[in-house]
């Protein structure tokens, strides 16, 4: 039985520019730090009495948690790795949701500022995308 020809890919596109990469993976490396900040604030505060600590200390660990995968991202980013384009579009997804929902109960500027991040960075990655290789292109 004769086997099906594998239709042909398009050839992996160059990066847009020479610096693309380091700007996405910079960015994504700002993001994860604020969420390091923030994380910290939380555990802080729980610490201090600010607030409940069962609450401080879970928000604290959830955000630490993200603040690994986004810099892991930034990290898959320089290296040219899938991984790092995806998490870091769906981050920036749900990054420009929790910014747009800030808006909305009165953080402002809190939420511009995450919004208009996620903006950015969405951009940023989503023009990498047709030169990241795929898998079966890594050899």
């Amino acid at each position: 039985m004769p086997t099906a020809a594998r239709p042909s890919r398009p050839a992996d596109a160059e990066d847009p520019s020479p610096r693309s990469r380091p700007v996405a993976a910079l960015l994504l490396g700002a993001e994860a730090l604020l969420l390091v900040v923030t994380a910290s604030y939380f555990l802080l505060a729980a610490a201090d009495g600010g607030i409940t600590a069962r609450l401080g200390i879970g928000l604290g660990v959830f955000l630490l948690l993200f603040a690994v995968g986004v810099g892991l991202a930034a990290r898959s980013v320089l290296a040219r790795g899938r991984f790092g384009t995806g998490f870091g579009i769906t981050w920036q997804l749900f990054q420009a949701l929790v910014g747009a929902s800030m808006i909305s109960s009165g953080m402002v500027w809190q939420g511009a500022l995450a919004l208009v991040l996620a903006i950015v960075v969405f951009v940023r990655l989503a023009r990498l995308v047709r030169s990241t290789p795929l898998p079966s292109r890594m050899d």
